[in-house]
């Protein structure tokens, strides 16, 4: 499933997959340390999964707001002042304060992971919004590919 969310429901050309096929060994590997780091906490694996696609499609890249880690946490908000930061609990840990304050909706609390708690709004037209919109577009995407949602 992680596969063909790195390379999208279209047919990579020979020059796509040669310039990142070198990439996928760890991309997976960081795609189950963020599936394994949720279930671990009771958090949605699918969900941490979703959104760490749509933040870095798995990787450890820097974003140019200073985002980290497999999640795009910020480390000044979401690490400790002193010491090395695990991102991935860093953004488990910073979805769960956005949680509390999205009143038991997603869109919500997804729209505050992305741009924080003053500005985070799930409203039409904004990009946390849009943000938002793909987040839940890739967790209704493996939920129908698998049978990792089923509930019994």
């Amino acid at each position: 499933m992680a596969l063909s969310l790195m390379f999208g429901n279209n047919n990579p050309s020979k020059s796509y997959l040669d310039a990142h096929i070198h990439d996928v060994p760890k991309r997976l590997q960081i795609c189950n340390q963020v599936a394994q780091a949720a279930a671990k906490r009771n958090f949605d694996p699918i969900l941490a999964i979703a959104i760490s696609f749509n933040e870095t499609k798995f990787t450890n890249t820097v974003s140019e707001k200073g985002a980290r880690g497999p999640m795009g946490v910020i480390p000044k908000y979401h690490c400790p002042k002193k010491g090395k930061c695990d991102y991935i609990e860093a953004g488990l840990n910073a979805f769960e304060k956005a949680e509390a304050l999205g009143e038991d909706d997603l869109c919500q609390t997804l729209a505050i992971y992305n741009r924080g708690p003053e500005k985070g709004k799930c409203v039409e037209g904004r990009s946390e919004y849009a943000y938002a919109q793909y987040v839940l577009k890739i967790y209704d995407m493996i939920c129908a590919a698998t049978d990792f949602c089923q509930t019994c």
